[in-house]
């Protein structure tokens, strides 16, 4: 082929559209993962899930490590605390960790904090939302073991347990 046949060829592979659907979805991709890299770098977490910043909300999530940690920095473990909206579903909650993990359906974490005594006031309530979410840590509780055919919204929990 003579140059001036290759050059005529280019013109008509760029003017074909062909190159724009070859070279476009590569760049575009390029370009967006920059911007997440970037973003990530300079502290934006947009798909990373919030970090708990009370013992209810690591409860509710079923982050033991992070339950065990925010108690070792001082957290009272057996005070209602605040649970932000999208930790157990979208309403925003005072809870106590015990009623957060059982709330949350974590049966290890509510053992584990059982284990600690971070349950030492009137399980109660902690009983009502076993029996209606996740009747079997009832026998950790120390109430009688009742089935709950199939666990309840969080929302009717709160309708049948009541709130503080």
């Amino acid at each position: 082929m003579s140059p001036r046949e290759t050059e005529g060829t280019l013109k008509s592979f760029a003017l074909s559209g062909l190159a724009g659907r070859i070279l476009v979805p590569p760049l575009v991709t390029f370009l967006l993962v920059s911007v997440y890299v970037v973003g990530e770098a300079v502290g934006y977490r947009g798909l990373a899930r919030p970090e708990a910043e009370t013992v209810a909300e690591a409860a509710a999530l079923g982050q033991a490590a992070r339950t065990l940690q925010l108690i070792e920095e001082g957290q009272n473990p057996n005070q209602p605390q605040h649970v932000r909206p999208n930790f157990l579903d979208a309403g925003e909650y005072e809870l106590k960790p015990l009623e957060a993990a059982i709330l949350g359906r974590h049966a290890e974490l509510v053992r584990l904090l059982l284990r600690i005594g971070a349950a030492s006031f009137d399980r109660s309530r902690a009983s009502c939302f076993a029996r209606l979410r996740l009747p079997e840590v009832l026998s950790d509780l120390g109430d009688g073991a009742s089935e709950s055919p199939e666990p309840l919204e969080i929302a009717a929990a709160f309708r049948m347990c009541g709130s503080y």
